[in-house]
């Protein structure tokens, strides 16, 4: 069931990362995130690092095409996400869900 302090969720931020084969922060830290999708569109590797620089087949490591990663209710981080990838110019979809 969903939590009800934070369901539904009230707004969304729909964006992109382009990520190259140096780690950089991807999503800055937000204190009203609830939720947050990661989407690999790439077709290289890409890897998350939660608060720390990423580190490529390390951490949440999203396959090429279709890979994704969930932030949710069970998992909640509320700090910068970094991503690094296995080629240039990678792209990574962004849904992070916000509460006011």
């Amino acid at each position: 069931m969903p939590d009800p302090r934070i369901w539904p969720v009230p707004s969304a931020n729909d964006t992109f990362a382009t990520v190259g084969v140096a780690s950089a922060v991807v999503l800055a830290a937000n204190p009203n995130r609830v939720d947050c999708d990661f989407i690999n569109t790439s077709a290289n590797w890409i890897s998350l690092g939660r608060g720390n620089v990423a580190v490529l087949y390390s951490g949440e490591s999203l396959a090429p095409r279709g890979g994704s990663y969930h932030i949710g209710v069970d998992n909640l981080f509320l700090g910068a996400i970094f991503a690094i990838a296995s080629g240039v110019d990678s792209n990574l979809s962004i849904s992070e869900g916000t509460k006011p």
